[in-house]
């Protein structure tokens, strides 16, 4: 279907010489070749969303990653409905239930359904300070919380005992970065509740997630996973390779051997869970820096990200790209490249909505250059450059 309907993978394949009616089996993915975020940027819209869809009756995104540039996106709604039932799959998996209550960290809200009592869920903001971030979790009282690694290890730590009176939630799951072992036991520790670390994308949805078990299993019936050497062959299971994503839920822009930049290692294991899915022995390469500011207070990286998102969404082409970097407890440096719409009140505007986010004195300064060059797989949008201490 793509072929027949996506103009950009039609030329591409021809130009490649693809053989379409070899394509057969899963296997015969590799003799397509692959798909980077710079094609499909480029070519959006009119190259790579089918001409079966009007993009106007699509569920419309775009998101910076971790790479600083922004992706738009869309899904079809029957997509975006199967993409929602897996967020539910997912959660029933670790012990949710529909008369549970939901409470997801998110810089945006989503359209989650709700039928009378069942599947209630309220959103908190991402950018807002920790502090009110905890009075409204006071308010929801969760049975379940989602959120990215980075904000709800932060909120952990602001824990007093007296919040942890109300803030009960019964699991806890993790998403949009990685999470380490330390941080999770720690999330654990603090909340007493179990918690899950969720391996997804904003463009192809789930991807992974552990589950009660501890292992990480790919969701095949969304994605299909493969693992590449710098050449693009495959990798034995339990070798390093770069991960390749093949969405199977998304005709209206497909994703096809698309490179998502991720580094980790195929499992041959089975997992008591009973769970029929295939699992991921490891990835690597999605956890942004957090930031120490003056006072000593930790401030998730995600935050800088998702005020950063926000902005591209309103302004889509203010920019091309960006890096944050940290240089100094006080001194932030923004290296920015001009978007074909830039204009210096909507830079302003996302300055102003940064220092919100700091919260203390510090000085941003923008460095306006012409690109941002990297030697890895995939550029950091949040660096910090000041040595990590002890939080509080």
């Amino acid at each position: 279907m793509a072929y027949a309907n996506v103009p950009y993978y039609r030329h591409k394949y021809d130009q490649y010489g693809v053989d379409m009616k070899s394509i057969k089996t899963l296997a015969d993915l590799q003799k397509l070749p692959v798909i980077t975020k710079d094609e499909i940027r480029e070519q959006f819209p009119e190259g790579i969303i089918s001409k079966q869809y009007d993009i106007n009756q699509c569920h419309y995104s775009a998101t910076t990653g971790s790479t600083g540039r922004s992706l738009p996106f869309i899904f079809s709604k029957a997509t975006f409905a199967f993409y929602i039932a897996t967020g539910v799959r997912l959660y029933t998996m670790i012990g949710y239930r529909p008369w549970h209550k939901l409470v997801y960290i998110k810089y945006t809200p989503l359209e989650y359904p709700r039928f009378g009592p069942f599947f209630r869920t309220e959103h908190i903001p991402s950018t807002i300070p920790v502090d009110e971030q905890i009075a409204m979790l006071r308010k929801m009282k969760p049975d379940l919380l989602i959120g990215y690694a980075s904000l709800i290890y932060e909120i952990a730590l602001r824990m007093t005992p007296e919040d942890l009176k109300s803030i009960r939630p019964k699991f806890i799951g993790l998403n949009s970065e990685l999470s380490n072992k330390d941080q999770r036991e720690l999330i654990s520790q603090i909340f007493n509740c179990p918690v899950y670390d969720e391996y997804s994308t904003e463009e192809t949805w789930m991807v992974a997630s552990q589950c009660k078990k501890g292992k990480y299993h790919v969701f095949i019936d969304n994605v299909w996973v493969e693992y590449l050497d710098k050449s693009g062959n495959p990798v034995k299971p339990g070798e390093e390779g770069e991960i390749y994503l093949t969405t199977t839920r998304s005709p209206a822009m497909p994703f096809i051997r698309y490179r998502i930049g991720d580094l980790g290692r195929e499992s041959t294991q089975t997992c008591s869970c009973g769970l029929p899915y295939p699992i991921i022995e490891e990835f690597n390469g999605r956890a942004d820096d957090s930031f120490i500011l003056p006072s000593g207070k930790y401030l998730s990286s995600l935050k800088i990200l998702n005020t950063f998102t926000k902005n591209i969404k309103k302004h889509l082409h203010l920019m091309e790209e960006f890096k944050v970097i940290q240089e100094e407890p006080g001194l932030i440096v923004i290296k920015f490249v001009k978007g074909k719409e830039y204009q210096e009140k909507h830079l302003t505007e996302l300055v102003d909505a940064l220092k919100k986010v700091f919260g203390e004195p510090v000085t941003i300064r923008v460095d306006f250059v012409d690109e941002i060059k990297t030697n890895s797989i995939k550029r950091k949008a949040i660096e910090s450059r000041v040595g990590k201490k002890q939080v509080g």
